[in-house]
């Protein structure tokens, strides 16, 4: 063999190499978010919550809540460490709500993101998704950076179930995707860890929506320090056909 050539293979085996020591989330190639189908639920004063819709959104609005970078595309959520309880919420949140609500028994749908978490709040614990309805969330994907690893709680009336869904890389980038399906299955990948599941009675007779979120759980002291922001590279809600 040649110099030329040996040095050619020896490059392509060093590339090869290389990419297989990249995380998933770091190889994401999926688009943007598209601002414009979402709605954003954001903290406004004391003891207020601010609806901007998506065509707002589109124009490059933004808050100390919330940014697009126009360079690229990824939008910034921010939490209010201030904000006190609203609506039976436990802690503040800043989410980007679906533009359509559904039914989970007439349509397939899906959300994917990829994201990355900025600041841990105190208790190093962020909501980064979850499927929404008037009463509350059927299921949420909560980031636990004391352990590195993304939980799913699934929501059924009373009572709740938690499973550790998949960990979180040392870079703090996640990727997601939650489906449901009309047959009753919920599936969700975190950082290529799959699980099954299945909608929680709750939900069966509940229109619902995707949320992407940053949002903290529990109780907390409120403090202008404490609080979480997560930034997402990417973020789709697909109802494929059936």
């Amino acid at each position: 063999m040649s110099l030329s050539r040996l040095l050619c293979a020896t490059c392509l085996t060093l590339a090869l190499a290389g990419n297989a020591l990249v995380p998933a989330s770091a190889m994401d190639t999926r688009s943007p978010p598209q601002a414009g189908s979402f709605t954003l639920q954001e903290p406004q004063a004391r003891l207020k919550l601010r609806l901007v819709p998506g065509t707002t959104l589109a124009t490059g609005y933004h808050s100390p809540f919330y940014q697009q970078n126009p360079a690229t595309g990824a939008i910034t959520l921010r939490t209010d460490g201030l904000q006190p309880s609203i609506r039976g919420q436990t802690a503040p949140a800043t989410v980007l709500r679906e533009g359509t609500a559904w039914y989970f028994q007439q349509t397939p749908a899906d959300m994917n993101a990829s994201l990355h978490i900025d600041i841990w709040p105190s208790d190093q614990r962020v909501i980064i998704g979850r499927i929404q309805s008037p009463h509350g969330a059927i299921v949420e994907l909560v980031a636990d950076g004391h352990r590195s690893q993304v939980t799913v709680t699934v929501h059924d009336g009373s009572s709740t179930r938690n499973i550790v869904a998949g960990t979180i890389y040392p870079d703090r980038n996640v990727s997601y995707a939650i489906s449901s399906r009309p047959n009753g299955t919920l599936v969700v990948v975190v950082n290529g860890s799959r699980s099954v599941l299945a909608m929680p009675m709750a939900g069966t007779a509940l229109v619902m929506w995707f949320e992407a979120v940053a949002g903290q759980t529990g109780w907390h002291m409120p403090c202008h320090g404490d609080m979480a922001q997560v930034t997402f590279t990417s973020l789709e809600v697909r109802h494929p056909a059936p």
